[in-house]
């Protein structure tokens, strides 16, 4: 019955994934426009960062398109009166972070309003050096939600995000300056296990995911873990129709 559950979950994501009308360009140097749907093909011209674009159905199967570890499909769009083709892998549903962006708070600030104050819980006793901790949570009107917990020589960063897979939340992710330790700008989206070394630190992926049959794995979550100065935990992960990121330090 899990499996059932998860596999109407994926097909529902992957649905919303490639038919959302409006689409917004996520790639940094802007998105290659291609007269046809193939890598190959001749381009029309590269579409800016940021721009809104809208999908137009068609009724032919969808030709899929791999980049940059992202899995997607070439879409038909209309960009300044010429009609081509883009790979959705480089699409969100919401406006990507403009240059001023440096964490997820912000982005999400960017994205809609909050909704209601802050709520503050303190354990009891409250005393960090003691034990103690405090955990703020903040609502936003589109359904956005920052949990900040603090505790003694460890803190953590968990943020909500409705409407976005995990691979379109990851390019967010490495878009913003809050997770540049954990993920640079060209990272490819992890799809294995593995360890590397990186200005000197060494970085540990783990990627958890589950076999539906022949070739469909399924990503459920990527963890990335590695020192400077403190020790740090990164996860991300898919729960029902929203992506869940976090960022934890400790010493």
């Amino acid at each position: 019955m899990k499996k059932i559950l998860l596999l109407l979950l994926i097909a529902a994501l992957s649905f919303n994934t490639v038919s959302a009308q409006n689409s917004y360009v996520a790639a940094k140097d802007g998105l290659s426009f291609r007269e046809q749907p193939a890598i190959t093909a001749k381009l029309i011209t590269k579409i800016p960062y940021g721009t809104k674009l809208t999908i137009i159905q068609e009724d032919s199967e969808w030709i899929p398109v791999r980049a940059e570890g992202i899995n997607g499909y070439w879409r038909k769009v209309k960009y300044e009166n010429n009609t081509g083709y883009v790979a959705d892998c480089y699409l969100i549903p919401a406006p990507p972070p403009t240059n001023t962006i440096t964490d997820m708070p912000g982005y999400f600030s960017q994205l809609s309003k909050e909704f209601g104050k802050k709520l503050v819980i303190r354990s009891s006793p409250d005393d960090i050096e003691e034990g103690g901790w405090v955990l703020e949570k903040q609502l936003y009107e589109n359904g956005t939600e920052t949990h900040h917990f603090q505790g003694y020589e460890y803190g953590s960063m968990t943020y909500f995000l409705p409407e976005f897979t995990m691979q379109q939340a990851f390019l967010v992710v490495r878009l913003i300056a809050e997770f540049k330790e954990v993920f640079k700008e060209n990272d490819n989206f992890p799809d294995s296990d593995k360890t590397f070394t990186r200005d000197g630190r060494e970085y540990s992926i783990k990627v958890e995911k589950e076999n539906y049959g022949g070739d469909f794995n399924w990503i459920k979550k990527v963890a990335v873990e590695f020192e400077y100065g403190a020790i740090y935990y990164f996860e991300l992960y898919q729960v029902d129709s929203q992506v869940v990121i976090f960022l934890g330090a400790g010493v």
